[in-house]
């Protein structure tokens, strides 16, 4: 049995997109159409219908898609049964928490040989919630989003700081309300968020960019007009110039970080083996801050 097959087949039926599951799976989109025909011959009918907007499930598709599921949760059952009890677990993290936990974790694990199997997807906190809610993952770390689903725990793990930068030439007066680029490494990002609620409500015009890398944003505060909002634990890792760090009243610079999981999940004793791991890790980090 070829779970890995079954497990892309999975992905191409629920997502319905073959651009999103080419970059998910790293497979090319000609690949992925490849399989789906091949799909369609295998059962003799079609599973999408294509539309103007898009590929839709068929009837069938959405019968074959249950099917695949319960193939995939019998077999993971069966492997627990006869003693093979790697889990492969879906987590999610933000662009600040990869940049920060990401490699510790895979440590840990690794140290603690845990029997589970990690893929990480990097999106924003609000993202992350809603595709946990959607149980297109297994859990993710984040920091606390705003929309809270009845269906998820919600645990917390640990507080965040984040730091408002500027070049010390060029610093900002938010009382002249001087429009401002704001560097972002996630528009979508719980920091990039409330900094961009606190400049609306000081009436200071903003454009925000979003820059994947922290030291590019460090290179671009040079440039006038411009400040960012990054993790004071993130910002610490990076060899900094000068900076000019802005107090700026009214502003809570404190993130809840949080583990979000389903309250059902046929994974849950390896979500919370891993989640163990992630609380041992950041204990003895703020063991170490100390």
């Amino acid at each position: 049995m070829n779970i890995e097959e079954i497990a892309i087949k999975i992905e191409l039926l629920e997502r319905q997109n073959l651009s999103k599951s080419a970059e998910i799976t790293n497979y090319t989109q000609s690949a992925l159409t490849s399989k789906v025909k091949k799909m369609e011959s295998e059962i003799g009918q079609e599973v999408f219908k294509r539309t103007p907007q898009g590929l839709k499930l068929t009837e069938v598709g959405d019968h074959y898609l249950q099917f695949l599921k319960q193939v995939a949760q019998q077999y993971e059952a069966f492997l627990h049964t006869v003693g093979f009890t790697q889990a492969h677990i879906q987590f999610g993290t933000s662009h600040t928490t990869i940049k920060i936990y990401g490699a510790s974790i895979m440590n840990a694990l690794q140290t603690s040989h845990s029997p589970i199997d990690v893929d990480f997807t990097v999106e924003s906190s609000t993202s992350l919630n809603h595709k946990v809610h959607l149980a297109e993952l297994d859990c993710a770390l984040t920091s606390n989003p705003i929309k809270h689903y009845a269906d998820l725990h919600y645990d917390l793990m640990t507080t965040e700081t984040f730091e408002v930068i500027s070049s010390p030439a060029h610093v900002i007066d938010f009382n002249r309300q001087t429009p401002v680029t704001l560097l972002v490494l996630s528009k979508g990002c719980m920091y990039s968020k409330a900094l961009a609620e606190w400049l609306t409500h000081k009436k200071v015009p903003f454009t925000m960019k979003e820059i994947k890398s922290v030291s590019s944003i460090l290179d671009f505060l040079e440039i006038e007009h411009t400040l960012a909002v990054l993790n004071t634990k993130l910002l610490a890792l990076y060899p900094c110039p000068d900076l000019h760090f802005y107090e700026m009243e009214t502003l809570n610079k404190v993130i809840e970080t949080v583990f979000i999981y389903k309250k059902e999940n046929h994974k849950q004793s390896s979500i919370l083996q891993l989640k163990q791991v992630i609380e041992s890790l950041l204990e003895r980090n703020e063991q170490g801050d100390h």
